[in-house]
């Protein structure tokens, strides 16, 4: 009956003309317009932790602003390779990068999304696309030390040929304001030489 009623006055409104500076009020019961859908996942019925990540990377995803990558060093570990094949691999590792970041209003954790791409050991072009997340200590400072994870696809020419693969590393931060220096590591996974242990360096920026 509201709706009704509300109807004819806004139709009566109308007929007679608005006064000078006056205007026409909507019905006190007109529904809001509904806020556009965000496809995701239902992270409210995992686990505590991944309800955690899955949120932040929902908020990174919709919400994050700009970040630039800029990649530069890989190192191998001496006692791990032979001096032949250390003179063989590139460490200068130059490329960089592009994502979406954003930072919990909670606690200061770092989500984002990125692609990249980097010259590799083999003087190659390494391509992978991921996310990463890192908390930090103190919480919420500009100056603070990170830790964290990524997980990415990664392509690249001495693997599979070039066939995209999975994989997960550990992420090590220092933050210096909007800018950061991270790092990650690749262990060794079996007992031979010229395998693993790994250290590759990189930064970005968050607009």
């Amino acid at each position: 009956m509201k709706t009704i009623l509300g109807a004819l006055a806004i139709a009566s409104a109308l007929a007679a003309g608005p006064g000078l500076g006056q205007s026409v009020p909507a019905p006190a019961d007109t529904p809001a317009a509904p806020m556009k859908a965000r496809p995701w996942a239902a992270c409210e019925s995992w686990a505590k932790w991944f309800d955690t990540q899955c949120a932040g990377l929902r908020s990174a995803w919709y919400d994050g602003k700009p970040i630039v990558y800029l990649t530069g060093y890989t190192y191998h570990d001496r006692s791990t390779y032979t001096d032949d094949k250390l003179e063989e691999f590139n460490e200068k590792a130059w490329g960089g990068g592009f994502g979406l970041g954003s930072y919990q209003a909670s606690n200061g954790d770092h989500f984002d999304w990125y692609a990249m791409i980097f010259r590799d050991s083999h003087f190659k072009y390494t391509k992978s696309v991921g996310w990463s997340w890192v908390t930090y200590w103190p919480e919420h400072s500009d100056y603070a030390v990170g830790l964290g994870y990524t997980a990415f696809l990664m392509s690249r020419p001495d693997i599979a040929n070039n066939v995209p693969f999975p994989a997960a590393l550990p992420v090590a931060s220092l933050k210096f304001g909007r800018a950061e220096v991270l790092g990650t590591f690749i262990p060794k996974l079996n007992a031979g030489v010229n395998h693993g242990n790994v250290a590759f360096f990189f930064g970005r920026y968050q607009f």
